[in-house]
């Protein structure tokens, strides 16, 4: 493409002057001014879908390092870190598995009924508040409440599977194992993204950023 030439730009230049001191007379320079910042939007930056979804939250504020004190330095390091993690935080992993299993119980004795929505929702709950409260390391958090609380739901299970009235061919104990294992499998992965989305979550919260933003909308 060639480049204008000197008299083209000097004559662009005269007919924007033109133009401009037209608008001034008639008092509308500051409205164009402010119609054309207002019809550029502003550019979003393209990334992974992951990364538009959960933007980068930054730590909590006043948290300092959540393996203060921690000297174990094996190979195993990362899984007795989360295991001393849970030991100095049991309400996280704990409590939060114990009432996921109550509201879990729950939810496979009334199916189907507000009641049984209700304690659908509390037992999801449960697993999004351990990683709230478990910020250290929330989907680790998340994955242990949703552990211990199938662990203490698997008794329960069994328990409903061997005194159930038969109806047909008995169930065999390698087709229960089959449906434990599966559903633990995908209640424990459940448990892992509700914690990791939990701490997410609270950092989101905690951030000056969202904050301020959040009160400049409220101000609107």
């Amino acid at each position: 493409m060639s480049k204008k030439s000197a008299a083209q730009q000097d004559a662009e230049r005269r007919a924007e002057a033109r133009r401009r001191a037209r608008l001034q007379a008639q008092g509308r320079v500051f409205e164009e001014a402010d119609e054309e910042v207002a019809e550029a939007p502003p550019r979003r930056s393209s990334g992974p879908f992951l990364s538009r979804l959960f933007p980068p939250a930054a730590p909590l504020p006043g948290k300092g390092d959540p393996l203060a004190g921690f000297s174990y330095t094996g190979r195993f390091r990362p899984l007795v870190a989360s295991l001393w993690l849970i030991r100095r935080n049991l309400f996280a992993g704990v409590a939060m598995g114990i009432l996921w299993a109550g509201t879990y119980i729950l939810v496979s004795q009334y199916p189907s009924s507000l009641f049984g929505s209700v304690a659908s929702f509390v037992s999801f709950g449960a697993l999004v508040a351990a990683g709230w409260i478990g910020w250290q390391r929330p989907w680790f958090f998340g994955l242990a409440a949703a552990t211990i609380g199938y662990l203490l739901y698997t008794p329960y299970f069994i328990y409903v599977v061997a005194n159930a009235p038969s109806t047909g061919a008995p169930v065999t104990a390698s087709q229960v194992a089959l449906v434990l294992v599966t559903n633990g499998i995908v209640q424990i992965g459940i448990g892992a993204l509700a914690g990791f989305y939990g701490g997410y979550l609270r950092r989101r919260l905690a951030d000056p950023a969202t904050r301020q933003a959040a009160e400049s909308r409220r101000r609107r």
